[in-house]
């Protein structure tokens, strides 16, 4: 048999690791002499060592890991176990990823500073009507994609010819209706233009946006998941020019196509007046 010095080398587990194996029963020691509480492992016990630090390594928690030992766990039951945690590490890495896209974001966002902005020009919409899906809540940036899709889906089921292809409208509720902790997120909804109004299913529904007589306007790329950068330019046009929000029309943003790499070529209005 190996002293715990010994097995420790051996196993490139630390004594103090193997302590705390042996205390909440993971790992118990083949013999404890009983005088001096010396602890000693034999060569077998790699074995299990090797198999405790694997199950480690695929991210299963010790109480996981002692309850497939200790209870005998079936192959199948060890396999649910592993499912669940393979789906559990799947969402972390989306959540990680999305949060890496909002890092990039903030980072070009950081580096653009000082310089020029995007250019923004001032136009007027024209009255338009459109084919409206009602979200029935408040929606976050990242879901917008979502919403196309199924914005396209009920159009295709209407009998609308290759709907993705039509430019996709976003109406943000009025900033002044927003409750006090709801920077986050906004009430939304998502359209499609259509020449004339037309009969649509049900939760679709038809709508004329009227006219912006004034709007200052922006073309930029963008990812859903991240921080847009453009609203830090119109609003920093609207400030230095003299010009106002005005609140008669909601906020606008006309999605055109998206590139390969996930991104939207985009057009955000927002209705404005002179100061």
């Amino acid at each position: 048999m190996f002293k715990i010095s010994e097995f420790s080398r051996l196993s490139q587990v630390s004594m103090k690791a193997l302590r705390f194996y042996d205390r909440i029963g993971l790992l118990k020691p083949a013999h404890t002499a009983p005088l001096n509480g010396y602890r000693y492992y034999t060569s077998e016990q790699l074995f299990q060592l090797h198999r405790i630090l694997a199950f480690k390594d695929l991210g299963l928690t010790l109480e996981q890991i002692l309850q497939a030992l200790d209870e005998q766990l079936s192959t199948e039951q060890i396999r649910g176990m592993l499912r669940l945690k393979q789906a559990q590490t799947a969402d972390l890495i989306e959540q990680e990823q999305e949060r890496l896209v909002r890092i990039e974001a903030r980072l070009r966002l950081l580096e653009r500073e000082g310089e020029a902005s995007r250019e923004v020009a001032l136009k007027r919409v024209k009255e338009q009507t459109v084919a409206v899906l009602p979200t029935g809540t408040s929606l976050s940036a990242s879901s917008l994609p979502f919403f196309f899709a199924e914005l396209d889906s009920f159009l295709r089921q209407a009998g609308v010819q290759e709907p993705e292809i039509l430019p996709h409208l976003v109406l943000w509720q009025d900033p002044g209706t927003c409750q006090e902790g709801e920077d986050d997120t906004f009430a939304v909804e998502v359209a499609c233009p259509f020449s004339e109004p037309r009969v649509l299913p049900e939760p679709l529904g038809m709508r004329i946006l009227p006219a912006i007589p004034l709007a200052a306007s922006v073309m930029h790329q963008c990812q859903p998941q991240g921080v847009c950068s453009a609203m830090v330019d119109l609003g920093r046009w609207i400030e230095q020019n003299g010009y106002t929000i005005s609140f008669a029309n909601e906020f606008r943003e006309v999605y055109f196509a998206r590139d390969e790499q996930e991104r939207y070529i985009a057009e955000a209005q927002i209705s404005v007046e002179k100061g």
